[in-house]
């Protein structure tokens, strides 16, 4: 599902109310508490807000995020039609009549188009990113060159510190997927 489609579900939801007699109250309208988007709607006795926002669910090991549409009525007494600037609206105190949440399952990196699904295909998705990072660590391995090129790290190190002395046992010399590495002490020389 594109965002596009989150539009399309998050207008039928508004027209939804229309239908049923509801026009849109501009009085409560005004002003944002960092949310995609809302509309306020009544029948001339209770206010219902339609919004759009975003979400984060946070569990032991990694968090998922997307959009959700809730439709509520404020908590706090508002009056329809009434022109009064303090007729706020409070997003977090929503009485929720429904609600419905798109979780974010990747992105496009050439275009930075996001696409949503249910949570199960959220969970999925997060689930072959991490193995996909595993994989990647894998085939790109740590190995360790000291025995064999010690002389010409510590060469290095003497060199880059400018230091004549150099204590052969804290000289390490490495290559990972970047490279080849020289470390000495807390130091870290990446060679070009």
């Amino acid at each position: 599902m594109k965002y596009i489609d989150i539009n399309q579900k998050f207008t039928a939801k508004v027209a939804e109310y229309i239908a049923k007699g509801y026009t849109i109250n501009t009085a409560t309208m005004s002003g944002s508490q960092g949310e995609v988007a809302h509309v306020d709607l009544t029948d001339g006795k209770q206010v219902v807000r339609v919004l759009l926002d975003s979400f984060t669910e946070y569990d032991s090991f990694n968090s998922l995020s997307g959009l959700e549409i809730v439709v509520g009525t404020p908590a706090d007494k508002v009056v329809p039609y009434d022109t009064v600037r303090y007729n706020t609206i409070w997003n977090n105190r929503l009485e929720v009549i429904e609600s419905e949440r798109f979780y974010e399952i990747g992105s496009s990196k050439r275009r930075g188009n996001t696409f949503y699904g249910t949570k199960a295909e959220a969970e999925q998705a997060e689930a072959l990113s991490v193995e996909r990072y595993k994989a990647k660590s894998k085939t790109s391995p740590y190995i360790d060159l000291t025995d064999r090129y010690l002389p010409l790290a510590v060469s290095i190190v003497k060199k880059r510190t400018g230091c004549t002395r150099v204590q052969k046992a804290n000289v390490r010399i490495h290559k990972d997927s970047k490279g080849y590495i020289v470390s000495y002490r807390n130091e870290l020389y990446r060679l070009h």
